[in-house]
């Protein structure tokens, strides 16, 4: 018998198998769930060094966002000046997702695992207050080195600031918690929608589009406030009312209370929950790291 002669069964496939670089709605459900369970066990001072990085992005995108839409908007086209804040503020999230970072928002997340008992609850509530304070202190830094820097010196920097907040404090408690809710949709989303892809374009894409869509909209999320609640004070040094203690106290009670409250509901039961429940048949039921 030839030597070049193949055995049965040998013969060469000519199949091109592809990877593809997108999961399935099932997969993604997956590794968003295995990405919950990595944050939640990550060391206190780990989360919180991240929430501190991630504050200091959300400062960096208001920054760029507030010059973006500096000056007189009266005579250009309704809607404009929300789009133009709303693609340069997506600077924010894309640096939390490429460098790292943790937002009390998507944390939330962890909540699931919770539920099925994978995670204790007195970690969940340490995870999502070490986060928390990391958030705030890095917005805080943020605004404090703005001040410094001379932004608030600017008029037009001065007056898009002090219109911002303003417009916030115009809603009432319930308002804040309604906007909250639709606005952990987005953020939250905008992370599980990520873990859809392997490829860098995809996920870059992915978080500018739904980021986009919640900065335009101007719904009410709980860190992006800290930073306009953190500079608030400074105003008064420039003689502005906006400034007071007074709103001080009003912004923490009527807008960052019932948005905490409303983050936390969308983030953390509506948006995971819901896709658990679609998936719940088609997944393993432990799923591990």
């Amino acid at each position: 018998m030839s030597n070049t002669q193949e055995t049965k069964g040998e013969q060469p496939s000519n199949k091109l198998v592809i990877e593809s670089d997108h999961f399935t709605n099932e997969q993604t459900f997956t590794e968003i769930y295995k990405y919950t369970l990595k944050k939640a066990k990550n060391s206190f001072f780990k989360t919180f060094l991240m929430g501190l990085a991630a504050g200091l992005f959300i400062g960096f995108g208001y920054i760029a966002s507030i010059m973006a839409t500096r000056g007189d908007w009266s005579n250009l086209p309704v809607g404009l000046k929300s789009f133009v804040f709303g693609i340069t503020f997506t600077v924010a999230i894309v640096m939390i997702i490429f460098l790292g970072g943790e937002l009390f928002t998507s944390n939330s997340m962890i909540c699931l695992a919770v539920v099925k008992r994978q995670v204790s609850v007195h970690r969940f509530v340490l995870n999502l207050t070490f986060v928390l304070l990391g958030n705030i202190l890095g917005c805080a830094i943020l605004a404090i080195i703005t001040y410094f820097a001379g932004f608030l010196k600017s008029a037009d920097f001065l007056n898009n600031t002090v219109g911002m907040i303003e417009s916030k404090l115009d809603h009432t408690w319930y308002e804040n918690f309604a906007s909250a809710i639709l606005c952990n949709f987005l953020v939250a989303g905008s992370v599980y929608a990520a873990h859809s892809t392997k490829n860098t374009a995809g996920k870059f894409f992915l978080v500018v589009i739904i980021i986009m869509a919640f900065a335009i909209s101007g719904f009410s999320h709980v860190v992006a406030n800290c930073y306009l609640w953190a500079i608030q004070p400074f105003l008064g040094i420039y003689g502005n009312s906006a400034g007071s203690w007074q709103n001080f106290l009003k912004f923490g009670y009527t807008i960052q209370l019932p948005t905490l409250f409303g983050n936390f509901l969308s983030g953390g039961i509506f948006l995971p929950f819901l896709y658990y429940f679609i998936f719940r048949k088609d997944i393993p039921a432990k799923i591990t790291l």
